[in-house]
């Protein structure tokens, strides 16, 4: 199991987290044990988030079932062994988090 070093992107998660900032914990929790396994099953359930690429890096999104919370879907980058979760959204409409993602970079 590699390690990986995951990292928030503040501007793009801080709605959610403030809006559940008491499981804040729990979503950070599950968000890097779904991403973690994920790539270590080579992105078996991980698509491409968007076209726009984030500091030189492809975007990919995934669905987290928080337990006892909405589900999220999370916008990441992987650099090597390094994750950043650059956008999380309780919008889990793949067509709808793609507008939100595309504007909240846009809007960077």
């Amino acid at each position: 199991m590699a390690n990986y070093i995951i990292s928030y992107d503040n501007k793009g998660c801080r709605k959610v987290f403030k809006t559940y900032r008491h499981q804040e914990k729990v979503i950070k929790k599950t968000i890097e044990k779904q991403i973690t396994r994920q790539m270590e099953t080579d992105f078996s359930k991980v698509k491409l988030a968007t076209r726009i690429e984030v500091n030189g890096l492809k975007c990919y999104e995934c669905r987290v079932n928080p337990p006892q919370l909405p589900p999220v879907r999370v916008a990441f980058t992987r650099d090597g062994n390094k994750i950043t979760i650059c956008y999380i959204t309780t919008n889990i409409v793949k067509a709808d988090f793609t507008h939100e993602l595309e504007h909240f970079l846009g809007g960077k």
